[in-house]
């Protein structure tokens, strides 16, 4: 009896042992669970929901999901580089050229009428005027300051000056301020001292003003180097800091009667040139290079002097890979090593016969051409390497000095006193028109796609009716004179 009770134990002593070591094994094939894994409750479906159905959910989300981010990568466009044009002529450099792109017709965008202009108060003239475009805004300056929104013309505010004779010239934008050659005077043969001012660019708030020796009758500020640099009527350049208006150096122009053309800046050098015959026809022009930071002189280039000629620098260089393009009264057009301002080319372009009939305007630059205008009613596309003519286009006896505007394979000229009038598109690579818009000779400025236009006929069409200044985009929709005018 007791044998038979020692087997039943060791029986049920070995089916413990069984149990025991297969409840090890099936722990041991199992994963651990982290701390956190063991903390988490075990979703439960909500009630009356079925399993089934939130598998089904999940997998819907989950599809419609990976379809957005396939639709969103599809429909991504490349963003438009945003683009500025701070200064006359585009640029530093003055090259009047832009990454944008340009109005392949002459739509409407918006629009400045003189009626416009009257119900703001405003009565001053529309004559001077050369946009600039800085961070979604356009400045002009016809008599008063203007800050009007790019994509919509509204104004932004506007700035009539402290003094009761305020006569804004040109303009150039940077590190938040907008800068203006101002004069005391509309007379531009006998101007009193000018100054150059500062404004907050995005309220037109006074931050300061310096005061030139005379005044500034053409040539139009430049902002380089945390400096401001512009020429008045005695000859002399100035360099101003930018944040107090503080006199950083000034220097005087050998032999320079008065400054008209306009600074351009490239790799630490100014360019700008001198009129030293203006009045007496006698003394020598030059256009100098100048060192940004101290003024010295690196070099001079006396342009060609041809007697009972003017033979002047009233034009605004502009710089291209190390070579600086400018015209002279005399009419020739010249472009000089910016290095040494040795001689590269010169080409004659006009006869320069009778008074300011040479190469007054600034040159663009681009797609391997120099685009200019004279004052004899031409307009020529020139080989930057040489200076052959590869295309031009005859206005007829005209003031054609505008400064052109080059971007998208497109030229952009107007065409002033003598001439048919018009405001230009030509095809940059063979002078083709694209198309023509009665505005006379404007120089424009173009940011973002946006063309702003000058309407410098103005005055010879003066009622409420009329554009003063025109924005032209190829997201327009309407015609400028409400007529099909474009080719």
């Amino acid at each position: 009896m007791n044998m038979k009770k020692l087997g039943v134990l060791l029986i049920l002593f070995l089916l413990v042992l069984i149990i025991f070591i297969v409840g090890c094994a099936k722990e041991i094939k199992e994963e651990p669970k982290t701390e956190v894994q063991k903390e988490q409750p075990v979703a439960q479906p909500q009630e009356g929901t079925e399993v089934g159905k939130i598998n089904e959910t999940t997998e819907a989300q989950e599809t419609e999901t990976e379809e957005t981010q396939k639709s969103e990568i599809l429909e991504e466009k490349p963003k438009e580089t945003q683009t500025n044009w701070l200064a006359f002529h585009g640029s530093n450099a003055r090259t009047g050229f832009s990454e944008s792109k340009a109005p392949s017709k002459p739509t409407v965008l918006w629009k400045w009428t003189v009626g416009d202009f009257e119900q703001i108060g405003y009565d001053g003239n529309f004559e001077a005027n050369w946009p600039i475009i800085d961070n979604g805004m356009v400045f002009i300056a016809p008599e008063d300051i203007f800050a009007l929104d790019l994509k919509t013309g509204k104004k932004i505010w506007s700035y009539a000056g402290e003094i009761r004779k305020f006569f804004p010239r040109g303009l150039a934008a940077g590190k938040g301020k907008l800068f203006a050659s101002v004069n005391a005077g509309d007379n531009l043969d006998n101007l009193p001292a000018g100054f150059v001012y500062a404004l907050d660019a995005g309220t037109g708030e006074f931050l300061w003003k310096y005061q030139t020796q005379k005044g500034i009758s053409h040539s139009l500020p430049l902002f380089a180097e945390n400096k401001l640099f512009v020429g008045d009527d005695s000859g002399t350049i100035y360099a101003l800091d930018e944040a107090h208006g503080n006199l950083i150096w000034k220097k005087y122009l050998e032999d320079a009667e008065v400054v008209h053309s306009s600074p351009a800046y490239s790799d630490g050098k100014i360019f700008v040139g001198t009129e030293g015959s203006q009045r007496s026809n006698a003394n020598p022009s030059h256009l100098y290079a100048l060192d940004a930071e101290t003024g010295k002189e690196l070099w001079r280039f006396k342009v060609d002097y041809i007697q009972g000629k003017l033979n002047l620098i009233h034009s605004t260089p502009a710089v291209l890979e190390d070579v600086v393009y400018v015209g002279s009264e005399n009419g020739y057009f010249y472009a000089l090593d910016a290095n040494d301002g040795s001689l590269i080319w010169k080409n004659k372009i006009a006869s320069g016969t009778g008074e300011l009939i040479g190469v007054s305007a600034a040159a663009a630059l681009g797609y391997g051409k120099v685009f200019i205008g004279t004052y004899e009613g031409k307009f020529f596309a020139l080989d930057q390497k040489d200076g052959k003519v590869m295309w031009k286009y005859d206005f007829g006896k005209a003031n054609a000095d505008s400064s052109s505007v080059l971007a998208d394979n497109k030229v952009y000229f107007g065409v002033g006193e003598g001439g048919d009038g018009y405001f230009y598109s030509f095809n940059a690579e063979n002078g083709d028109i694209v198309w023509k818009e009665k505005l006379g000779g404007s120089s424009a400025a173009l940011a973002n796609g946006i063309l702003i236009v000058p309407n410098r006929l103005v005055e010879d069409n003066f009622k409420p009716s009329t554009p003063a200044i025109i924005a032209f985009s190829d997201g327009g929709e309407e015609s400028l004179w409400h007529e099909n005018t474009w080719q």
